[in-house]
């Protein structure tokens, strides 16, 4: 696994042939995830679908992001908000399934969810959204979780199904 921090306007975390580079846009963080094969997942920032409500977007909202050790392991830790609700982040290394980056996500949200999830676009115009349970809580703080590697975006934890056009 390597790490890079050229500069505070990039961080980037490999996990043997997969990696992620996290690059500043405005006040945000956007990233992509480069795979082996050579596929790049570009996440896909603003408001989600057809509602557009900023709310709830499309892809959780980085607002600081930083580069931290954990147990001697490279880990990014990422916070950000949206509307009333509270976002955070962290990529690692997958210790069961080598070249693969796990993703943890939380957003805390006061009011009933439209969409929470992580969305990707390739240049060839393939979409993965993975889905987080919503549950039917008004309040609660919502997890999900999923991993990029040789089997492509997948979704980890209990939740909606990954909607994709392409593979997932």
């Amino acid at each position: 696994m390597t790490t890079r921090n050229d500069t505070p306007e990039a961080l980037e975390l490999a996990a043997g042939a997969t990696r992620v580079v996290f690059t500043r846009s405005g006040d945000r963080w956007e990233h992509a995830v480069r795979l082996a094969d050579g596929s790049v997942w570009q996440s896909v920032e603003g408001p989600a679908g057809e509602a557009s409500d900023p709310r709830w977007p499309a892809s959780p909202p980085v607002v600081e992001l930083s580069l931290v050790r954990i147990a001697a392991e490279p880990v990014l830790l990422g916070v950000g908000k949206a509307g009333r609700s509270h976002y955070s982040l962290s990529v690692s290394a997958c210790q069961a399934e080598p070249d693969t980056l796990v993703f943890d996500l939380a957003c805390r949200i006061q009011e009933p969810a439209v969409w929470l999830g992580s969305t990707y676009a390739t240049a060839a115009g393939e979409t993965c959204r993975l889905s987080a349970d919503l549950g039917n809580a008004a309040t609660a703080t919502i997890r999900w979780a999923y991993t990029a590697g040789p089997a492509g975006l997948r979704l980890r934890t209990q939740g909606g199904p990954a909607e994709a056009g392409g593979r997932v």
